[in-house]
């Protein structure tokens, strides 16, 4: 796992998963299925059988044994998530589009119609991600979010120069997270803000088109 990134507690029979640094090899007993993202709400479910990159989307969804779904992100928040009663997984790139569209959310619906897994068990581990601290954003974005989800969105704003202010995505995809069903001890944060915290990670805020990724990844052991 070397220095891999893991969330706390996930210590499910059969499964294994890893927020990687920047430009890093990973899941190397695995099949390794990723996908070309595109900011939106596709997901697709991949198996045994699956090439990589599957596809356009933005979610992958795996309950094959042997196989890890994987996403690549440089500031946008990477969410696993593992329903071990099913057992099934996922990976998830949530930038602030794909948070808006709700895309963690139409996941754990995912898990729970086609995979018969119970929302209340699922888990799910917000990755290193660009933070409330210096992510800015126009305040008009934010307040599509509110529009959209209420006003309990703006417990992840703060204003700033006029105009904008900072928008935590995290703290809104642990929103939506919830209010979908799962527990709130069931969601955590794992990693540091990518801008301003991330050492190993990287940011294409900070770092623009230079920027590595890095790579957050699941999978059922063979």
């Amino acid at each position: 796992m070397g220095d891999e990134l893991e969330a706390r507690g996930w210590s499910f029979p059969g499964v294994a998963h890893g927020f990687a640094p920047r430009d890093r090899e990973v899941a190397g007993r695995f099949h390794l299925v990723r996908a070309r993202q595109v900011h939106g709400t596709t997901v697709l479910a991949v198996g045994t059988e699956s090439v990589s990159p599957v596809g356009e989307a933005d979610g992958l969804i795996t309950a094959d044994r042997g196989v890890a779904v994987a996403v690549a992100t440089a500031d946008c928040v990477p969410i696993l998530l593992v329903a071990p009663g099913a057992p099934v997984v996922a990976a998830v790139h949530a930038g602030w589009r794909g948070t808006l569209a709700d895309i963690s959310a139409q996941v754990v619906e995912w898990l729970a119609r086609d995979h018969g897994a119970r929302v209340e068990e699922i888990h799910a581990a917000l990755g290193p991600a660009i933070d409330g601290c210096c992510f800015e954003i126009e305040r008009d974005i934010a307040e599509r979010f509110a529009a959209s989800f209420g006003d309990a969105i703006w417990g992840a704003w703060q204003d700033g120069r006029p105009g904008k202010g900072t928008l935590d995505l995290r703290e809104i995809n642990r929103q939506r997270l919830i209010r979908t069903g799962l527990r709130e001890d069931a969601v955590q944060r794992v990693g540091p803000c990518t801008a301003c915290g991330g050492g190993p990670f990287a940011s294409y805020r900070v770092e623009g088109p230079r920027a590595g990724r890095q790579l957050s990844w699941i999978g059922l052991e063979p």
